[in-house]
């Protein structure tokens, strides 16, 4: 069943940001000076973002999921849910790959970031799906001294990036052992050739055409023996 999309309304939002599920709540309110939820939409909202609100099934506002430019080319992403993620988790990671993604691309983006807080692991391995890349890790960063991890995507890789086509296969390059095996080898028939037409045996040792014929027609010996 498909979950509804809604814009990012202050009501929504407000509403989200009320019922965060507590890992979301420890992680947002970690880098803030206080824990008031009605200053983070308002702030939220003043970034003029990208994004939508992912709703339940009865209508009920679950997640919001978002992109806001911090300066020309690079933007931050953030996305916080109730305890009914569960919900509309596939319809979520689906809007960040064929909604957001594109739209940053069209408008410019070289790399979107966002910090998740140690700990987080439902956050952080969410993120690692959608293509983002550990770029470092930032000891003491939270209010409280907590330890942060930086993912970044960037236009060359994932989420600022359409989707490319599967390259081709780059051409298979020759051996050159085969092509030195195939070279002695026509060197091995020509002289076996000349020595059939000198009247000798075609066991000769040296490709040097001064020395063909000098090895005994009946002997059974190599020539240099």
């Amino acid at each position: 069943m498909s979950r509804p999309l809604r814009p990012l309304g202050s009501d929504d939002l407000l509403f989200v940001a009320r019922h965060m599920r507590m890992a979301d709540r420890a992680e947002i309110f970690a880098t803030r000076f206080d824990d008031d939820p009605v200053a983070l939409v308002a702030e939220i909202l003043a970034t003029d973002p990208m994004g939508a609100i992912l709703a339940a099934a009865d209508g009920a506002a679950v997640a919001a999921i978002g992109a806001s430019e911090m300066w020309p080319g690079n933007w931050s992403v953030w996305m916080f849910a109730t305890d009914r993620w569960p919900e509309v988790a596939l319809a979520a990671t689906r809007f960040a790959q064929t909604r957001l993604r594109p739209a940053l691309h069209r408008l410019g983006a070289r790399r979107a970031e966002c910090r998740s807080m140690a700990g987080h692991e439902m956050a952080q391995s969410w993120l690692l799906r959608l293509g983002a890349r550990v770029e470092a890790v930032y000891p003491a960063f939270g209010r409280d001294g907590q330890t942060f991890i930086g993912f970044v995507f960037e236009r060359e890789e994932n989420m600022c990036a359409l989707p490319k086509s599967k390259p081709k296969p780059a051409p298979k390059q020759p051996d050159p052992r085969l092509a030195a095996d195939a070279a002695a080898k026509a060197a091995d028939d020509e002289l076996r050739r000349q020595r059939a037409l000198s009247g000798r045996r075609a066991t000769i040792l040296t490709p040097d055409a001064a020395q063909l014929g000098a090895a005994p027609i009946g002997g059974g010996q190599l020539l240099g023996s």
